[in-house]
């Protein structure tokens, strides 16, 4: 029994007398017994307080209306030299002119959100594997060199720790943001993950949790990673509470949402698509967060839709990608698609879906998950349940197989849909052939 070894230990050598362990003892006895009687007099909690309880921000909340923490300059002239303030700045603005030239990459608008969120916020902290070196694509680079190893800390190998870790300072007034090298790899913090999405409820909101956890994931066609690295880690977390799940598939969404998610006071997962993190190039919003709902990247064309020959096309990821490229080959063949990126899959902005079904009444999910238990699956339902009457055909799920993702090319591409399956879906829906 360690309290009884404890106790054997600090009396035998004098740091407590036995008669100071027993009045201590009275004490504790007496705090547990006045917790145990300020239990049993409260009132039952009302029955709807779980779902209140669900998000300390609420969905759809303005991240750009939150003000920054008054001790912010103060902070930073006390703990960043003027040195390292300049080189920083200089790193900043060089990304700042990327972005307004529309060649910064989703990695460098990523990296450029941080930066300035850790600048707006000293509360604000990171840790990361590899980190002085910018982990796998360059995401903290510069972070420990400009706030030091106690706001940017360069963790071991062992995800649940360092999840645990950014909990920890969650719960103690800090805003961690934990960045993942290969976003599969939070499959071994998957316990403190869960931890993450309850902690909000389990201590009756007095626990916030400011995390956001971020990485490149997903599964690209041809992407050659072996299954290890192709799991899809978002379907795994869909089922855990209080957790929200943004994808971006752009520098401009990269950037938003990784600002948004940072200011929300509840747990965040960001993922990115691994195959894509240095090849696509944009222009951001400088300055301003993204709202966290869907987006309609394509619109349909008014013919196409009223011929019946337009679909809603749902997907994420590396799918926004083969979406986009399917897009003139579908309309060569008279057919078009409503392209909506699900930027959220948790909470899910159902609006912007029956927004677009409402015109195309025809829907195909390209999903970079399973076909058993995957992302699909949860948004097909939900059609099916709440605008079944939109409907003018089954909804078709183009889903991973249900099989680890394989390495060789011949057998990737059964398991991993693209674009030319989107196209025979789209085609098979406006023939009226599913």
């Amino acid at each position: 029994d360690p309290i009884k070894a404890f106790e054997a230990k600090y009396t035998a050598d004098g740091t407590f007398t036995p008669e100071e362990l027993k009045a201590a003892k009275k004490d504790v006895q007496k705090i547990v017994n006045d917790a145990t009687t300020f239990a049993d007099e409260s009132p039952l909690p009302k029955a709807g307080l779980a779902k209140e309880l669900e998000y300390p921000t609420p969905h759809g909340s303005d991240y750009n209306s939150i003000a920054p923490p008054s001790f912010a300059e103060s902070v930073n002239k006390k703990t960043i030299s003027s040195e390292q303030l300049k080189n920083i700045n200089s790193h900043i603005d060089a990304l700042r002119k990327k972005a307004e030239d529309g060649l910064i990459t989703i990695a460098e608008a990523v990296n450029l959100a941080i930066h300035e969120e850790m600048l707006r916020d000293p509360t604000t902290t990171l840790q990361a594997e590899d980190l002085q070196a910018g982990s796998s694509y360059g995401i903290p680079g510069l972070t420990q060199q400009t706030y030091g190893s106690m706001r940017a800390s360069d963790e071991i190998i062992d995800e649940g720790h360092f999840i645990g870790k950014a909990i920890g300072e969650a719960m103690n007034g800090y805003r961690p943001i934990v960045e993942l090298m290969n976003a599969n790899f939070g499959i071994y913090g998957m316990a403190e993950i869960a931890s993450c999405g309850n902690t909000y409820l389990q201590s009756g909101g007095q626990f916030k949790l400011p995390i956001t956890i971020l990485g490149a994931g997903g599964t690209a066609p041809d992407q050659a990673l072996g299954a290890e690295h192709s799991q899809p880690l978002h379907a795994y977390i869909m089922g855990v509470p209080g957790l929200k799940i943004a994808t971006a598939s752009s520098a401009e969404a990269a950037y938003g949402i990784t600002k948004s998610m940072i200011r929300d006071d509840g747990p965040c997962f960001l993922i990115f698509p691994v195959k894509l993190m240095n090849e696509i190039k944009g222009t951001v919003n400088l300055g301003q967060c993204m709202p966290l709902k869907g987006a309609l990247l394509h619109k349909a064309s008014d013919k196409s839709v009223k011929s019946g020959n337009a679909v809603t096309v749902l997907t994420y990821l590396h799918g926004v990608k083969e979406s986009m490229d399917s897009i003139e080959q579908l309309q060569e063949r008279g057919m078009d698609i409503d392209l909506i990126e699900l930027r959220t899959l948790k909470p899910l902005d159902m609006e912007t879906i029956r927004e677009s079904l409402q015109r195309t009444n025809k829907v195909c999910i390209l999903d970079e998950s399973t076909r058993s238990g995957g992302v699909g699956a949860t948004i097909s339902s939900r059609v099916c349940e709440e605008m079944f009457d939109l409907l003018d055909a089954p909804v078709i799920r183009l889903a991973m197989e249900n099989t680890p993702v394989p390495y060789a090319s011949p057998m990737e591409r059964v398991v991993v849909k693209r674009s030319s399956d989107l196209i025979e879906g789209v085609m098979k829906l406006c023939a009226n052939k599913v």
